[in-house]
């Protein structure tokens, strides 16, 4: 029987930690794809299924979560179309036997397609209300990006790993002194002097599309960061297809807020600090039972050659997006 900390998180648990809410449960529970929390759909007796979420114990504070909750509730309240907790007699957060919990109205949908112009269009023009909105106001409890040092850490844990094939080890050393180089004059140059709450996980599986409308969810990891970060998470392909993507965006972005074009020359050092981060993502749950099951290729040569050939790809386009 596993001891982890989830593993608390049987039928019986869920069921009981709603149900202390008042509402009713039809025993339907169906667990969604969330590894650094869970997140389950459940059934609720004559009433619309929700969506209980249940935090990774000691990774936020109360505090951290309540901020977010707060913005997202702003948001909505402006007429945003983001998926926000749900509110019962004030309050968005509930504990459990040891678990912070939310719960969220189910909303249908599917990811809008990764090339599709018109929804590119529409992504940043939601992302251009959402920055607006959330640039009226200043975290105070949630974290804020370093690259340079978020770079540092991550790659610190990722040569350290006992789950990298002995086979690859050599390779990273020499990426990891052209990177970091590459990333902290490029950081150094152009990150901007002022920064705002960003959602920084606003990748295509975030975000909903339902009769033309579209929504996002999970701020989870929202802290506070550039622009860029919400935007370039939605290109993909070649350059010249990243470009007609970006266009798309901003565009669509500019209709509701301005944006500073100078934060396109960032786009490469985040893109290489995200990559590093999910390897040491990876590596530091391990422990998890879901991460075994749900990414058992990590351990496995063919990923870390392909994490190298895409940091390899990185140094070879440094600079040619933007």
């Amino acid at each position: 029987m596993s001891t982890h900390q989830f593993a608390k998180l049987t039928p019986d648990f869920i069921l009981s930690a709603i149900e202390n809410l008042g509402f009713w449960c039809d025993a339907r529970i169906y667990p969604l794809n969330s590894y650094e929390n869970r997140v389950y759909q459940v059934g609720i007796e004559d009433k619309p299924t929700l969506i209980a979420k249940f935090y990774r114990p000691h990774r936020w504070t109360k505090a951290q979560i309540l901020e977010e909750h707060t913005m997202l509730l702003n948001l909505k309240k402006a007429n945003l179309s983001v998926i926000a907790p749900i509110a019962i007699e004030g309050n968005t957060l509930f504990s459990y036997d040891g678990f912070d919990f939310c719960l969220y109205d189910k909303q249908l949908g599917q990811a809008p397609e990764a090339d599709n112009m018109d929804h590119l269009f529409s992504t940043g023009e939601l992302l251009g209300q959402m920055h607006n909105l959330m640039q009226k106001t200043r975290y105070q409890t949630r974290p804020t990006m370093h690259p340079i040092d978020d770079f540092e850490h991550a790659f610190e844990s990722v040569l350290a790993s006992v789950h990298m094939p002995k086979s690859v080890k050599s390779i990273f050393p020499t990426l990891h002194q052209k990177l970091h180089s590459l990333i902290t004059n490029n950081i150094n140059h152009y990150w901007p002097t002022t920064l705002y709450p960003i959602h920084a996980d606003c990748h295509r599986s975030n975000l909903l599309i339902n009769q033309e409308q579209l929504y996002i969810l999970d701020f989870d990891d929202s802290k506070t960061g550039p622009a860029v970060q919400d935007l370039w998470l939605h290109l993909s392909g070649a350059i010249e297809q990243q470009r007609q993507q970006l266009s798309e965006l901003i565009e669509g972005y500019e209709s509701y807020n301005p944006f500073d074009s100078q934060e396109l020359k960032l786009i490469d050092s985040l893109k290489a600090c995200r990559l590093i981060q999910y390897a040491a993502w990876l590596d530091n749950r391990w422990s998890d039972p879901a991460f075994p099951l749900a990414f058992p290729w990590f351990k496995a040569e063919d990923y870390w050659l392909n994490l190298a050939n895409d940091l390899q790809t990185i140094i070879k386009d440094w600079g040619k997006l933007a």
